[in-house]
């Protein structure tokens, strides 16, 4: 039965993800458990959130990057809508002319005829995808419990990713950077309007109310822009 291969799959699949040093191989391998023991899965991806942006990170076969692609290049499609939405998206190819025409024309061109895309969710929010591609007929129900159970194995194994977690804090560090840059502009403008100064003058004062209140200059930033807000 299905969930008998399911559950074959996945302690194995447990036992190699504890063994496992790198996201990529982590990934690949859950793609594949995916088309093994999915019922009706002849081709499966798994695409990651990177900034907001999907991107394939593992395929089972070619024609999965293939449709991938295929969605990327027309900014729709079920996993970019599973990404989107952090819902489960099953889209029969056959009633999807309407709806999806490029990726349909696209996935009947190479034998598609059902997908299933199912959202990996880590601290309620979706950092990745997992699609599933169907040469025969529609996924059901047992086939998209499977396929759930499959994406929170690719949640955990983002979670416990060393190289996501390090890309991750870089960018949390400079996107911190660059809202503290933008609100020290700020209030280096406001300075320079409210003192008639120069920037250089400004920028002068930033630094010498920080050093008398033992603020940082972000801290001063913040503050003459809250004043001025109450000014408003």
């Amino acid at each position: 039965m299905a969930s008998d291969r399911l559950l074959r799959s996945m302690l194995e699949l447990t036992d190699l993800l504890q063994r496992e040093q790198t996201l990529g191989t982590s990934l690949a391998q859950l793609a594949e458990v995916a088309v093994s023991s999915v019922p009706g899965c002849g081709a499966a991806s798994i695409a990651l959130s990177v900034e907001g942006v999907a991107a394939t990170a593992a395929i089972s076969a070619r024609v999965a990057l293939e449709l991938d692609l295929v969605q990327y290049a027309t900014g729709d499609g079920p996993c970019l809508r599973s990404l989107a939405r952090a819902e489960t998206i099953r889209v029969d190819i056959v009633e999807a002319d309407d709806e999806l025409p490029h990726f349909a024309a696209g996935a009947r061109l190479r034998g598609v005829r059902s997908v299933l895309s199912v959202p990996a969710v880590l601290d309620e929010q979706p950092v990745g995808t997992l699609n599933l591609y169907s040469f025969g007929g529609p996924f059901d129900d047992e086939g998209t419990g499977a396929a759930r159970v499959l994406a929170t194995q690719v949640a955990i194994a983002i979670s416990r990713s060393p190289e996501l977690v390090l890309a991750q804090r870089v960018a949390d560090e400079a996107q911190e950077e660059a809202e503290d840059a933008a609100e020290v502009s700020l209030a280096t403008g406001l300075l320079m309007a409210n003192e008639a100064c120069t920037r250089q003058q400004a920028e002068g004062l930033l630094h010498s109310a920080a050093d008398r209140d033992e603020r940082s200059v972000v801290q001063i930033a913040r503050r003459i822009i809250a004043e001025q807000q109450r000014r408003l």
